[in-house]
């Protein structure tokens, strides 16, 4: 009995030699696929005739806008909104847990994600919490989909079509911002789905959102955006009621009623002028006064008059650095400083800011830190004045966190200044 069963263990340890070990094969595809996939990318990347439109969103939200032109000996050409000038450095192609596109030698992309703070801005250790190593989610032939390995940031790399296309990526945002600037009132109303809604759209920060109200309470959905020649492309839908909002194209003013025209969520909608806000928050005003984010001050860039930015060329002032808010700069009056090279310029009025019942804001004037040379005299009279408008301002949160209000005047609203960190 014992002689049968060893017969038949040997039996058994010869049969599983015999077994044929699919394993190793098996690995062998996939590293045949993922090698085939990466020369895809690399393939699909180099043949771009006209390069990639590339809009990137870093984690804290800040938009930028690149053209990219890849070789197939690893180098990329880059060009940015923020980086006048083409530069080129060194990109590669690596399987990591995904297919990935790394930037692997420093250029202008990685500026937006330097710790240093020095270099270009940012938070100390953070930068704009961007990324240089993307990982490829999703391609079709003219469109590539990326995410940042690390903070991530999104990464759309758009295929461009001819030389003039290329050419117009960088002035596609502003382009846009002028058209809508065309409707002159701080506040714009439209209807989507049927629903009346607040729109407002930031140029600088690239920022959409809507507003409407729901039982009383005012709601507001808000996404970043990029622009695609003269489409505003939003990176998450708005949602509206039963209306999606992903995009709004065709955008088109109509001089002779005021009425900016446009296509969203399936219909064309109207922007109209509004000279009030849909609901007012009365205690806005005191929030942005008492606490600016430092303790001390607001930054700002001077006023907005209908649509026109820095309406008054505060930052042609020479030496220019800021003009800031700074809230109690004594205990009886505030102060409008403008900072040139540096240091407070001996020049601008001491404001006494008066809160009405309802909730807007006020301005008499103290006086003066001193008189401005003849030659920016009319910039800082004209920026001294608006602040001082006879009927106020509303005071408008634009940061969920406190951190950036805009100043709309209450008579027409047509004059503004926006404050931030």
């Amino acid at each position: 009995m014992k002689k049968h069963l060893l017969y038949l263990f040997f039996f058994a340890l010869a049969l599983n030699a015999c077994k044929k070990d699919d394993s190793d094969p098996i690995i062998g595809d996939v590293d045949e696929r993922l090698t085939g996939t990466l020369a895809d990318y690399q393939a699909q990347l180099v043949g771009a005739e006209f390069g990639w439109k590339a809009y990137l969103l870093t984690n804290n939200k800040t938009p930028a806008t690149f053209l990219f032109n890849f070789t197939n000996k690893n180098r990329v050409t880059m060009e940015a909104n923020y980086e006048p000038g083409a530069n080129e450095s060194s990109y590669r192609l690596k399987a990591l847990q995904k297919p990935a596109l790394l930037f692997d030698s420093y250029s202008t992309l990685h500026l937006l994600a330097d710790p240093n703070p020095n270099v270009y801005g940012g938070a100390t250790a953070a930068g704009y919490s961007s990324d240089f190593e993307f990982a490829f989610l999703s391609s079709s032939a003219d469109t590539i989909k990326l995410e940042g390995t690390f903070n991530k940031s999104k990464l759309l790399l758009i295929r461009s079509k001819s030389k003039e296309e290329s050419e117009a990526v960088f002035t596609s945002v502003e382009d846009v911002s002028d058209v809508v600037s065309k409707v002159k009132t701080y506040f714009k109303r439209t209807i989507i789905g049927g629903i009346e809604c607040e729109l407002n759209l930031n140029g600088n920060a690239q920022t959409l959102s809507l507003s409407y109200l729901d039982g009383g309470t005012l709601k507001t959905v808000k996404s970043s955006y990029y622009v695609d020649q003269t489409t505003i492309q939003l990176y998450e839908p708005l949602v509206i009621g039963k209306t999606s909002i992903s995009k709004l194209e065709r955008l088109s003013f109509d001089s002779a009623t005021g009425i900016l025209n446009t296509k969203a969520g399936g219909e064309i909608i109207q922007i109209k002028e509004a000279i009030k806000p849909m609901q007012y928050d009365i205690t806005a005003a005191k929030k942005w006064f008492n606490n600016p984010p430092n303790g001390y001050y607001w930054f700002t860039d001077g006023f907005t008059v209908d649509g026109i930015d820095d309406a008054y060329g505060v930052k042609t002032i020479p030496g220019y650095n800021y003009l800031i808010f700074y809230s109690a700069y004594r205990p009886q009056y505030s102060r409008l400083g403008f900072i040139v090279n540096g240091g407070y310029a001996a020049y601008g009025p001491a404001p006494i800011a008066i809160f009405p019942d309802d909730g807007t804001i006020k301005f008499n004037n103290a006086g003066f830190f001193g008189t401005a040379p003849a030659e920016i005299r009319p910039i800082v009279t004209n920026t001294q004045n608006n602040l001082f408008l006879t009927a106020g301002f509303y005071a408008i949160q634009t940061d969920v966190k406190g951190g950036a209000f805009d100043l709309v005047s209450v008579s027409d609203a047509r004059t503004w200044i926006s404050f931030r960190r």
